[in-house]
């Protein structure tokens, strides 16, 4: 192939909504986290926002269009060796949406943001700032949270950095373009895809506000 290629996917306008606002968190998250001081308010404000978001994709997952649900795209281990070998000896697999390996760096990604996410209602900086859930746990719980948070951010950070390596790596060796369904693609938005949204920011509101204040 001469020119980049587009995967052979459709991901509707949900889907590509959420990519695009789940990396512009991650980044504000770790900014103003590493920043510190009054900015640390907007980086809980951010974190509330990415958990909301994860709770939407994991619905999503399972009532969202066809190339976005997990039983879609999480493949076995076979399916994974297979396409490694296809890649390995220079061939592309035509896939229609996630490829068997991809599709487990986004369960990985996930999976780091849900813990990274869940530790933060728990954590404190040892300050002025701590989760909405601190209060309702031990010391203890509360900095075996913090180390976790602080520990998997970096986690997060290699995982984002492995996704950003491989989507150049399939662009500039594999000529194929993988940016260009994130970016254009279907236009309507699915009524129950904003319900499930409005939904999981509800959920996110009733856990770190009404119910804290509940208590």
């Amino acid at each position: 192939m001469s020119a980049a290629s587009p995967v052979r996917a459709a991901w509707d306008l949900s889907t590509r909504a959420f990519h695009w606002l789940l990396a512009v968190l991650v980044v504000v998250s770790f900014t103003t986290g590493k920043i510190g001081g009054p900015w640390l308010e907007w980086h809980m404000r951010s974190g509330y926002a990415i958990l909301a978001l994860l709770i939407f994709r994991l619905g999503w997952g399972l009532v969202g269009s066809r190339n976005v649900r997990f039983v879609e795209f999480v493949r076995g281990p076979r399916a994974v060796a297979t396409h490694l070998r296809e890649i390995l000896a220079g061939r592309v697999p035509v896939t229609t949406g996630h490829n068997p390996v991809g599709g487990w760096m986004v369960v990985a990604m996930l999976a780091l943001l849900a813990l990274q996410a869940a530790t933060g209602l728990f954590a404190n900086d040892e300050s002025s700032h701590e989760g909405p859930l601190a209060k309702m746990v031990s010391n203890a719980v509360v900095d075996r949270m913090s180390v976790i948070h602080n520990y998997n951010q970096w986690l997060v950070v290699i995982a984002a950095s492995l996704h950003v390596v491989a989507i150049l790596a399939y662009q500039w060796v594999l000529k194929v373009n993988l940016m260009r369904p994130m970016i254009s693609g279907p236009r309507s938005v699915p009524m129950r895809a904003v319900i499930l949204l409005v939904s999981s920011a509800a959920a996110v509101y009733a856990l770190v506000v009404i119910y804290p204040g509940a208590r």
